[in-house]
């Protein structure tokens, strides 16, 4: 006698399984945002918000979030240690200020206000500004 065979049904392919993956993923997005009633314009119109509030939300975190994490760096590193050196490098001076801003009547009154930060920061005794 031999040996019952296993009746094995062929296994699905890759492919076919990362489609049913796919749709079921589909079909889960549609129920929960209730986009099976909408119209397929309506959908189309949703679906093009989704995905542009998407992008320029991974754009602006691309472009601004290690900056802000390396600012957020230097101040963590600054209230533990009280070392300033971390903390110049993130926050623009007094002067680096002024020499960005364009010429114009405002420049004048904020050298003037510069110089005289500049002066009573002096004369109490704290050079470094």
């Amino acid at each position: 006698m031999s040996p019952p065979s296993m009746a094995s049904s062929p296994s699905p392919s890759v492919f076919t399984s990362l489609l049913r993956w796919l749709r079921l993923k589909i079909y889960q997005y549609e129920v929960t945002f209730a986009l099976y009633m909408l119209t397929p314009t309506e959908k189309f119109i949703f679906n093009s918000l989704v995905l542009a509030f998407l992008s320029l939300f991974i754009t602006a975190a691309y472009i601004y979030l290690p900056d802000h994490v390396a600012s957020i760096y230097g101040h963590v590193h600054y209230y533990f240690t009280a070392d300033v050196s971390m903390i110049k490098e993130y926050i623009p001076s007094p002067s680096s200020i002024l020499q960005g801003s364009s010429a114009g009547p405002a420049t004048g009154a904020l050298n003037v206000v510069y110089e005289s930060i500049q002066g009573a920061a002096s004369t109490a005794g704290l050079d470094e500004l």
